[in-house]
């Protein structure tokens, strides 16, 4: 079930200020990041730390509560902007924090293309959030904030996201070479992926009616302005 709304960004995006998703098993909120939840993502992130350092570069970096709540205040920057649209997501029931996730500008002139990034807590890894959030946040991408075109990329060394994406049934669209950022020595010997081809994947509205899981999607969420 969808609650429409008026708000809308400078390219025309719907903005929702809390997505709720509910089936038999689980109950999950996703809302855009507050100042509260910097101590709880750097934490996760902390935890996590070893298994992103593989391919995300920003996991070398120093990091810091108080990093974690400039990156916030940015983000609600960007979010009142309608530039991009950061997600913490919770169990609703137990209020526990499961993962981030994003859609943010995509790197085409098309102006009204999102594209999809996330990560997932090591505590709730493997549980297939990683691919319920995906889908979610497509369905109200095209469903809701008036997207066209939603895309989503990753290290072609990277076979867990790539099975999250086949998973979604994205469109394999090709590998784009020296895409991310090329590491330093440092990165490297800490554990960096040192090859940068990205493969990329999208969906287009004319692609939803193909989808097996589209409208189940959509059935189950509630979307607050």
């Amino acid at each position: 079930m969808f609650v429409m709304a008026e708000p809308m960004t400078k390219d025309g995006f719907i903005t929702p200020s809390e997505i709720t998703y509910q089936d038999s098993k689980l109950s999950l909120l996703l809302r855009p990041l507050e100042e509260k939840d910097a101590a709880v993502i750097h934490e996760a992130v902390m935890l996590s730390l070893n298994s992103f350092r593989t391919f995300m570069d920003w996991a070398h970096r120093e990091l810091s509560v108080e990093g974690q709540l400039q990156r916030i205040r940015k983000s609600q920057e960007g979010y009142a902007k309608g530039t991009e649209f950061d997600f913490s997501v919770f169990d609703k029931n137990t209020g526990e924090f499961l993962m981030s996730a994003t859609l943010g500008p995509s790197r085409t002139p098309n102006k009204k293309a999102l594209s999809i990034g996330y990560w997932t807590s090591i505590n709730h890894c493997n549980k297939g959030f990683a691919t319920l959030i995906t889908k979610i946040l497509t369905t109200v991408a095209f469903d809701y904030m008036g997207c066209n075109r939603v895309e989503i990329g990753c290290n072609k060394a990277n076979e867990k996201s790539i099975r999250v994406i086949e998973k979604c049934d994205f469109t394999f669209e090709g590998r784009a070479r020296n895409y991310f950022t090329e590491p330093s020595y440092e990165m490297i010997q800490n554990g960096y992926y040192p090859d940068r081809t990205c493969v990329q994947y999208a969906l287009i509205p004319q692609d939803l009616k193909s989808l097996p899981w589209f409208e189940e999607i959509k059935s189950k969420l509630v979307i607050k302005p």
